[in-house]
């Protein structure tokens, strides 16, 4: 097998940011391409965090040796579980390293077998938002791992189209359709909120219209709601999810707004309606610098949720549905 294609390239310091997918078949490749570039960010002095899943970080571990003690660790399967939660992780790591000259690196595998249909559309959601949120810091190189031999072949195919770059054995590939040239360039697609209707629930729906004098009302519904689904300690969680949403339907979105509630195999489904638009693709992706004022909302919910689904567009009002505890498609 021909070695990985950024294994001929000089260590150096990444003056933008280099967002590139990495296709390999099976573990062993993997550890091949992944010891590869950790290895040329530690010779160059770079930190570098690695997000993967098991088995793959202990392959990488036990391959790396004693220079695994020189690379940090997270759990994606955790930390990622929800995919809105994974751009303030690379955040944290960008702010912890953005002076250092010697520049800094990061693996991140978003999507791995295992993903239910749902999560798999919002991690190609939240790799298409990786440009928009780091373009204009400051420069690393993010690698972000695709197993072609586990992912469907439209997961594969996506990938071209949501990363600058493509390394494939040992050649490296244009993405984004041949089109980008770096950051600013007119040619790179730019992330908007998705606006495809999410897919209908298949069994039965409780519904409630909500306003401003009715959210306790609303918030006792919730918890005899969700309690025999997810207990109390999902209830209390599904309280402050949907409480923070409808805030925000009555803050932002006229005033007003619908809630809908469902079960779901072991999980429960809160949905909030209204008539607002979401512009912001980022939005409940940024660290907000207060908790408190109304516009942490969505940032919250993010941190509850297993999944957290917007859909915006004008004409069409906003849509936020959450996802709370079991395992399923949602």
């Amino acid at each position: 097998m021909s070695g990985p294609a950024f294994a001929a390239q000089a260590p150096v310091p990444t003056e933008s940011f280099r967002h590139e997918a990495f296709l390999y078949s099976g573990d062993e490749h993997f550890v091949a391409g992944a010891t590869t570039f950790v290895r040329g960010a530690l010779e160059a002095g770079q930190a570098v965090l690695v997000a993967v899943v098991e088995p793959r970080a202990r392959l990488l571990r036990l391959a790396l040796g004693r220079d695994a003690e020189r690379v940090e660790f997270l759990d994606i399967a955790d930390a990622g579980r929800n995919p809105a939660r994974i751009i303030p992780a690379w955040q944290d790591w960008v702010d912890r390293h953005a002076g250092d000259a010697r520049g800094f690196r990061g693996i991140g595998e978003p999507i791995w077998a295992g993903r239910t249909p749902s999560e798999i559309v919002e991690c190609q959601h939240h790799e298409r938002l990786l440009n928009t949120a780091f373009d204009e810091g400051p420069g690393w190189w993010l690698l972000c791992p695709y197993d072609l031999d586990a992912l469907p072949g439209p997961v594969i195919e996506r990938a071209y189209a949501d990363h600058p770059g493509v390394a494939v054995g040992d050649t490296r590939r244009p993405g984004f359709g041949g089109a980008y040239s770096g950051p600013g360039s007119a040619a790179l697609p730019v992330a908007a909120m998705p606006a495809e209707p999410l897919e209908e629930p298949a069994g039965p729906v409780w519904e409630l219209s909500f306003d401003l004098a009715s959210l306790g009302t609303m918030r006792d519904r919730v918890a005899e709601f969700a309690e025999p689904v997810v207990g109390r300690r999902g209830a209390a969680n599904a309280v402050l999810v949907v409480s923070e949403l409808a805030a925000n339907s009555i803050k932002y979105g006229g005033g007003a707004g619908i809630l809908r509630l469902w079960r779901d195999v072991a999980a429960l489904v809160c949905e909030v309606r209204d008539d607002g638009v979401i512009t912001d693709p980022l939005a409940g992706r940024r660290r907000p610098s207060v908790l408190v004022g109304g516009k942490a909302g969505l940032w919250i919910a993010n941190q509850v949720c297993d999944l957290l689904q917007i859909r915006s567009a004008p004409g069409r009002g906003t849509v936020v549905r959450a996802r709370l505890g079991g395992a399923g498609g949602a």
